[in-house]
C-alpha cells in the first residue's frame, strides 16, 4: 500500500459518519431544486440567479480584498513560528499547496474560517485565538488543522449546487453540523469519556 492510501484511510476515520450520505442528498435535492425553479419558472429564474452571482462575486472580492488589506499573510518571514505549523497542517493532512493564511484583528472574537474565491484557498486566523492559544500550541494547531480539514474535504465547494435545499431546517442545519463535525474521529471521542 501506497502512504497516500494509508493517508486517505487515516483520514476516512476522521470523517464525521453521515455527512458523506447528508452531501448526496443534499446535492441531488439541490439539483433538482434548480431544475423545478428554471422550469417552473420558464427560464426567468436564470437572469435572477446571474444576477445574483454577480452580486456574490462582488460582495466576495470586496470582502477577500479586506482581508488582504487589514490582515498579516503568515510567511515564512511573517509569524514564521505560525508559518511552520500550517506547514506541518497541511503536510498531515496530505495537502500539496498551502493555502494563504492570515491573521486579523479578532476585536475579540475567537474564531477562524476558511473560504474560497475562484479557485484559491484562504485561511483566516483571529488574531485574538492566536494570542490566547500562546501557551497551548495544540490548541492553535486545532484551530488551523480543522479550517484546513475543510479545504481538504472539499466543503468550501458546491454551495452553489446544494443552495435550494440548504435553507430547509432540519436537512440544511444536518449538513452543516455534519461538515463541523468532521475532523473528530469517535475513536478519539470514546477514549476522552
Amino acid at each position: 500500500m501506497s502512504i497516500n492510501t494509508l493517508q486517505e484511510e487515516a483520514l476516512d476515520t476522521l470523517i464525521y459518519p453521515h455527512e458523506r450520505s447528508l452531501s448526496k442528498i443534499t446535492l441531488v435535492l439541490g439539483l433538482i431544486g434548480w431544475l423545478v425553479l428554471i422550469l417552473g419558472t420558464v427560464g426567468v429564474a436564470l437572469v435572477y440567479v446571474l444576477a445574483g452571482f454577480i452580486a456574490y462575486i462582488f460582495a466576495q472580492s470586496a470582502w477577500v480584498a479586506s482581508i488582504r488589506g487589514h490582515a498579516v499573510q503568515l510567511s515564512p518571514k511573517q509569524f514564521p513560528d505560525l508559518y511552520e505549523r500550517l506547514e506541518h497542517c497541511c503536510k498531515a493532512l496530505g495537502m500539496d499547496d498551502v493555502p494563504e493564511t492570515y491573521i486579523l484583528n479578532g476585536n475579540g472574537l475567537f474564531n477562524a474560517f476558511a473560504t474560497r474565491f475562484f479557485g484559491r484557498n484562504f485561511v483566516v486566523l483571529m488574531s485574538d485565538v492566536v494570542d490566547a492559544m500562546a501557551q497551548e500550541p495544540d490548541g492553535i494547531n486545532f484551530y488551523i488543522g480543522h479550517e484546513l480539514g475543510h479545504i481538504r474535504l472539499k466543503h468550501l465547494t458546491g454551495h452553489l449546487w446544494r443552495m435550494p435545499v440548504l435553507w430547509l431546517p432540519l436537512l440544511g442545519a444536518a449538513y452543516s453540523r455534519a461538515k463541523e463535525y468532521s475532523g473528530t474521529s469517535q475513536k478519539t471521542e470514546n477514549k476522552a469519556r
